[in-house]
């Protein structure tokens, strides 16, 4: 009797597991990013890395410093992210040490694929601002990248108490993701102007903006900032 023929068995991809597939892969390709940090720009000649164009600070967004500082350091971030913690330090360390000339403006760029309380994060920090301004975003900000393995709503509620913030209305402002579109429009700029993860800073000096993806380094920053102030 002759044998049967061997069936091929068919590999078929689930819904469920292409969509599981990509989100491997959007997380890789992010990590890598943030492993292998683009290098600092290199200033010379006319060789300038301008192709960027975001929006200038201004004095209502989370500023530290003067938004008429010569240099202005503007982050793009993500509070759950482990690099935009390692560099928050070290854009704070710029400020302190330039003497009025340097300032730093966060902006959001959660990245929810992986990080899923960027976003809720995002939201409780302007809902902190709404209530205690500039000095509590920055105090919610500090507070939040030093404690990342607590992110929870009921932290964001803790921190918004012990800020001086009106807990009703805290949790009001939170349930109804007014700052929802405000979020938006500042990733939408990021990703615009080429941000692939976070952080993503622009080092602006007048007309010149000089992108730079990754935690870089405090002397490798140092670098960039120092070559922008060479052209204004």
């Amino acid at each position: 009797m002759p044998e049967e023929p061997q069936t091929q068995k068919k590999f078929e991809i689930t819904p469920s597991i292409a969509v599981l597939f990509s989100g491997v892969l959007i997380a890789g390709a992010i990590i890598f990013v943030n492993l292998n940090p683009t290098p600092a720009p290199t200033l010379e000649g006319s060789n300038l890395p301008t192709s960027v164009d975001v929006r200038p600070a201004s004095s209502n967004e989370h500023i530290m410093g003067s938004p008429n500082a010569k240099i202005i350091l503007i982050e793009y971030s993500d509070f759950q992210c482990p690099y935009c913690s390692r560099v928050h330090p070290t854009l704070k360390r710029f400020v302190d040490e330039g003497e009025g000339d340097v300032a730093w403006v966060y902006r959001h760029l959660p990245l929810e694929s992986i990080h899923p309380e960027a976003r809720p994060a995002a939201l409780a920090s302007e809902c902190i601002a709404e209530q205690l301004g500039n000095d509590g975003f920055w105090a919610f900000a500090d507070r939040v990248f030093a404690n990342q393995g607590k992110m929870n709503t009921a932290y964001y509620t803790q921190l918004a108490a012990e800020l001086g913030a009106d807990s009703v209305a805290f949790a009001g402002c939170l349930s109804s993701e007014k700052y929802a579109e405000k979020i938006d429009q500042d990733t939408l700029e990021a990703e615009q102007n080429g941000a692939s993860g976070t952080p993503f800073t622009v080092v602006v000096g007048d007309a010149l903006q000089v992108p730079v993806s990754g935690a870089l380094p405090y002397a490798q920053f140092a670098s960039v900032i120092k070559a922008v102030k060479e052209r204004l």
